[in-house]
């Protein structure tokens, strides 16, 4: 049996992708932009959603940088852990950046403002 409650709630979340919202690649931030504002020392946070493994192999090593897999991204703990963040710019990194897109869209859907995705992700950071 299909739980349309549950399809409901994923039509909801998802309509947001339209057409028009990924033609302009909401948020992103391309990986130049990433290591200028760390160059100049700027006040960012960047959160690694990629999963444990995905980290052993290739992470992100940076004074203000966090772990928290997308399995756990939206459990209250972390988004509250975010929330304290609120006033950086917050940069979403996975391998790809595909994740990092969904989960930013979602952020911002929940009320984060400052907030990108790294295009790319860090396939294309460490490039």
């Amino acid at each position: 049996m299909l739980d349309y409650k549950e399809i409901k709630n994923l039509d909801k979340m998802f309509s947001n992708f339209t057409e028009e919202f990924l033609k302009n690649k909401p948020c992103q931030v391309n990986p130049k932009q990433v290591i200028e504002w760390l160059e100049n020392n700027e006040d960012i946070l960047v959160v690694d959603i990629k999963t444990k493994k995905e980290v052993s192999i290739v992470g992100f090593i940076h004074t203000d940088s966090i772990h928290i897999p997308m399995s756990d991204l939206f459990k209250e703990e972390n988004i509250e852990k975010l929330f304290i963040y609120r006033n950086k710019k917050i940069v979403i990194v996975c391998k790809s950046g595909f994740r990092s897109l969904v989960a930013t869209a979602f952020l911002q859907r929940v009320g984060f403002k400052n907030i990108y995705s790294l295009r790319g992700g860090i396939v294309e950071f460490v490039k």
